[in-house]
């Protein structure tokens, strides 16, 4: 239990220029013939309770106190406070000082003992934030019939006791582990005459920093105490899954890994090792806890094989910056197309937390896919194996189908086969199109090729794909590949057979 003493002369000298405030919830009086007193109210007021005192605990209006209660004989008594709401702050003011006390625990009871008449202005306080907590009151002349905590002996020696630190804000525990203040901290130990001279010691605890003993004889008069508290290095993490797994045509590979720790991220790192024939292929999407994919990789890189790279915060996981870390981590790769294969060899996650950093929770996802991160519901039930995930944006409307059907997919790439084939300058060959369909508007948002025709002829076949238009469905995006053989003769090109999709249905 901290117990606080305050000298707060200026304080009283406020209060008598202005006159003593009427108490918010009634007073009531103390003598030997009724010594004992129960009032009741709920806290109230924002402001500090240093306001009304220097060290003083809580939050409450310091330009009214709750209760006035009159003291009329020069006896000992004692003033309590209770509630089982929240922990509580106890401030009482008289004359020429102000006196506190709290306690961290809910239901506990900050007590001061005072002697003499007169009148004692009572300020009770919400401990840890303004709030309005109910509590029961009671003041007590010593030897009253309510059992209150009995007066200090006339031999207990008083010792002023302050303990600050840099940074402030520690949370002293006394060697009981008894919590006794938030630094700067003062209160006042009560002490037998054997116990003068004997040394006392607490330790203070600061999030994100190393705890400090501090230590200290305790005599006649006061005892100041200060104590510095180192900051704690990052944390660190590194977790990763070695597992060779198949890559097979349009199918996927996933490797998992689990972060015990829960921080928030300032640095991220992702290491992936694919071995693969035609890394064209491929997407690389990773998906965090909090179910968020980013994709890493879109069938960039051509015929190159292998695929051993390191994502970063600097630029690819940039998203991650200030999220938490606890959870599982699934890095997936798709392969969109047919022909080559490989395997997923490793994939490695190493992430830096600040010891003092606050995760934020992530965002609720915007309307339509992002570039490099979408959110997706779970589980995906996606028809298409090669099919892009993301979750609808706030735009897209209730009741659309989830994907479009491999029908429509045809139709509409279909009808543009006679435009693509006039991109034909009369050599011939096949241009594969690899592109993004935006579920909110059903437009192409991105067109990508390849194949044995020229690529005059290949960016003339994309320019005529990116006027495709198809139903809007749920789901934010989808991959598809479609193939266009371009006949040799440009004019009056002969009817051929219709693209090959290489999207399967399941």
């Amino acid at each position: 239990m901290t117990r606080t003493f305050i000298s707060a002369l200026g304080l009283a000298v406020i209060l008598a220029g202005c006159g003593d405030p009427d108490p918010r919830y009634g007073e009531a009086s103390v003598s030997q013939g009724a010594p004992r007193v129960a009032l009741s109210g709920t806290t109230f007021g924002q402001a500090a309770a240093l306001e009304l005192a220097p060290g003083c605990p809580g939050y409450l209006d310091v330009e009214q106190p709750g209760h006035v209660v009159h003291v009329q004989d020069d006896v000992p008594f004692t003033i309590q406070v209770r509630s089982d709401d929240g922990p509580l702050a106890l401030a009482v003011a008289s004359g020429d000082e102000v006196r506190c006390d709290s306690d961290e625990g809910s239901g506990h009871a900050p007590t001061l003992t005072f002697e003499g008449a007169g009148d004692y202005q009572v300020f009770v306080a919400a401990l840890r934030q303004p709030a309005e907590l109910s509590y029961e009151l009671t003041a007590e002349a010593a030897g009253g019939a309510g059992g209150g905590p009995a007066v200090a002996e006339a031999s207990a020696r008083e010792v002023s006791v302050t303990i600050t630190s840099d940074p402030s804000g520690a949370q002293v525990r006394d060697a009981e582990g008894n919590v006794v203040g938030t630094t700067p901290s003062m209160f006042v130990l009560s002490l037998d005459e054997d116990q003068v001279g004997q040394e006392r010691a607490w330790t203070l605890a600061l999030e994100g920093h190393e705890e400090a003993r501090v230590a200290g004889t305790v005599s006649a008069g006061a005892l100041v105490l200060h104590a510095q508290l180192p900051r704690l290095g990052p944390t660190r993490i590194d977790v990763h899954a070695a597992s060779s797994l198949p890559i097979r045509d349009y199918q996927s590979a996933s490797q998992v890994v689990n972060v015990a720790q829960s921080c928030a991220i300032t640095e991220a790192e992702a290491e992936v090792d694919i071995r693969h024939s035609f890394i064209g292929d491929l997407r690389l999407v990773l998906e965090t806890p909090w179910g968020e994919e980013i994709t890493l990789h879109r069938h960039g890189g051509g015929g190159r094989r292998n695929l051993r790279r390191t994502f970063t915060s600097e630029r690819d996981l940039s998203a991650l910056v200030g999220r938490p870390s606890r959870g599982q981590w699934t890095m997936t790769v798709h392969d969109d197309a047919g022909a080559d294969t490989g395997s997923f060899e490793r994939f490695d996650l190493r992430l830096v937390c600040s010891p003092d950093g606050v995760a934020t929770a992530p965002a609720s996802p915007a309307t339509g896919p992002t570039p490099a991160s979408t959110q997706r519901p779970r589980p995906d039930l996606s028809p298409f194996a090669g099919g892009g995930g993301g979750g609808g944006g706030s735009g897209v409307q209730a009741g659309l189908p989830d994907l479009p059907t491999r029908t429509e997919i045809v139709r509409v790439l279909g009808a543009l086969r006679p435009n693509a084939e006039r991109c034909s300058a009369g050599h011939g060959g096949s241009v594969r199109v690899m592109l993004t369909v935006n579920g909110s508007s059903g437009r192409v948002s991105h067109v990508s090729s390849s194949g044995t025709a020229a690529g005059a002829e290949r960016a003339c076949v994309e320019r005529v794909v990116r006027a495709a238009r198809f139903s809007r469905f749920r789901r934010a995006s989808l991959d598809v590949d479609y193939t266009y053989n371009l006949p040799r003769q440009a004019a009056r090109p002969t009817p051929t057979r219709g693209g090959e999709v290489l999207n399967p249905w399941n």
